[in-house]
């Protein structure tokens, strides 16, 4: 019932109402034992969904309100066939933590070299960035991370950078991103820097979209890619 509910609210997620995605990339995705499983195939790691015909004076746009991240639609994506980890459920402290360490990586990034002043309140605005956390994907159980297996997972989440005078979606994305060490999120009381890296990896995503949409210069920090075959 868990995967179930979570496939239809990601679902729900990607009906992007307006919005075009830009340079759409065909993926190929191999399955577990071939040798290319873990190779990435024409990926892209910062697509965002664009929606080009934005009002002329949002190219102008500069502040830029962080609302606080919901964490009601957080649920924890068990491996198969694994019963529910009470352990894993998000308490207040931890609630707490989880919503300062994104608002201090999303300003970080969309502040880097000035390229975006961060503000205090909606009514200084001209963007907002909605953020939802969807889900945590640990890749192994407890028993088994105990036993000595990888504490490897992903997180999803739902990002909308919003037009404060139009209401319109300026720049939309819905990503999941890998960790080595996703049980950071389970002892996340301890700030560990695997949940900052995460976040701070979407600041910079979302600071390379807008730019990309102002046609504003070239963002030092989104360096070329650089694909080679896996020996």
């Amino acid at each position: 019932m868990l995967i179930k509910t979570f496939t239809a609210l990601f679902a729900a997620l990607l009906i992007l109402g307006g919005c075009a995605q830009s340079d759409t990339a065909q993926y190929s995705a191999a399955e577990r034992g071939d040798p290319r499983f873990l190779e990435g195939m024409n990926t892209r790691a910062d697509e965002l969904y664009l929606n080009k015909e934005i009002p002329a004076g949002a190219r102008d746009f500069r502040r830029i309100y962080i609302a606080p991240a919901d964490l009601s639609y957080l649920q924890i994506v068990q491996p198969e066939g694994s019963p529910v980890d009470k352990e894993w459920r998000v308490n207040a402290s931890e609630e707490s933590v989880l919503l300062e360490t994104i608002t201090h990586e999303f300003s970080t990034a969309l502040s880097y070299e000035s390229a975006f002043n961060v503000v205090d309140t909606r009514d200084e605005a001209e963007i907002i960035v909605h953020t939802t956390v969807v889900a945590i994907h640990p890749f192994e159980t407890r028993a088994k991370v105990a036993a000595g297996a990888r504490p490897g997972g992903s997180i999803t989440i739902s990002l909308a950078l919003v037009d404060v005078v139009s209401g319109g979606v300026l720049v939309r994305s819905v990503d999941t991103k890998s960790s080595d060490d996703i049980w950071a999120f389970n002892q996340i009381d301890n700030e560990s820097t695997a949940v900052a890296m995460i976040f701070r990896a979407w600041g910079n995503s979302m600071r390379r979209g807008i730019l990309f949409l102002q046609g504003r210069a070239t963002d030092p920090l989104a360096t070329p890619i650089v694909v080679t075959p896996q020996k």
